[in-house]
């Protein structure tokens, strides 16, 4: 059995203070809490669901963001759902989900809620690349040039050495990403021992030494990580 993890515990401090919540300001009719969970109920390969949130006065306006969800939907929602407090860290946050789920959920998707457009057939494709065993994330190439700067600049506008890199050979990791549950409980057990901090999922299923599998979206599935994000957040709503 699958399920997936939706993260909504995050501090969202690049909002300085600006937007209270940035998964529950409007977008649009909507915000991108309801957005990543309309989609994630359209999954029916999904059995569970956990979301995680960040404090009790939090936890009361998602729930009743979710009820309002529900009520628009054509069909009641027959998926599991469990309610975690999340960790003071993301790598805390998914670790408490992944122990949340009963022990017959064997494969898990984890997804930001602050990456509001994701596609159900985009989730489904990830279901199926999971359910056969293997690590998935969502991502796309680089297109822009990446440089490196080989030593230490006092400043970025001094002239120091620096290096092109191929981009053709680095993408940029977006969610939902999945594996077997067994996987990211153990690299998140490991990089806990060693203390690694994680910046996504997939970094505790390489230090097993798994390998893992890049889908492009083929479409904007951008992060609300700023203010400034929510006019093309709102764009893209519209369209």
């Amino acid at each position: 059995m699958i399920g997936a993890i939706l993260l909504a515990a995050g501090s969202g401090s690049r909002m300085q203070g600006e937007i209270e919540d940035k998964l529950l300001y409007p977008i649009g009719s909507s915000n991108a809490f309801s957005l990543c969970c309309r989609s994630f109920l359209q999954v029916r390969e999904i059995d569970y669901l956990v979301i995680t949130y960040r404090t009790a006065t939090q936890l009361l306006s998602l729930q009743d963001s979710w009820d309002k969800l529900n009520a628009t939907l054509e069909k009641s929602n027959e998926k599991h759902v469990l309610w975690i407090q999340g960790g003071k860290e993301r790598q805390d946050s998914v670790y408490a989900g992944l122990l949340a789920f009963p022990d017959e959920i064997t494969h898990v998707l984890v997804h930001d809620c602050a990456r509001p457009f994701i596609r159900t057939q985009t989730i489904l494709d990830c279901v199926h690349e999971v359910a056969s065993d293997r690590a998935i994330t969502v991502a796309r190439p680089l297109k822009d040039t990446l440089r490196l700067r080989t030593e230490n600049f006092a400043h970025p506008l001094n002239p120091g050495a620096t290096k092109t890199l191929n981009r053709s050979n680095h993408w940029l990791m977006e969610t939902p990403q999945g594996a077997p549950k067994s996987w990211l409980v153990k690299g998140l057990e490991t990089a806990k021992n060693e203390n690694i901090v994680l910046t996504d999922d997939m970094a505790a299923v390489e230090l097993l030494g798994h390998p893992v599998g890049l889908l492009e979206p083929n479409y904007p599935n951008p992060k609300i990580t700023t203010p400034d994000d929510f006019a093309y957040a709102q764009f893209l709503f519209q369209s």
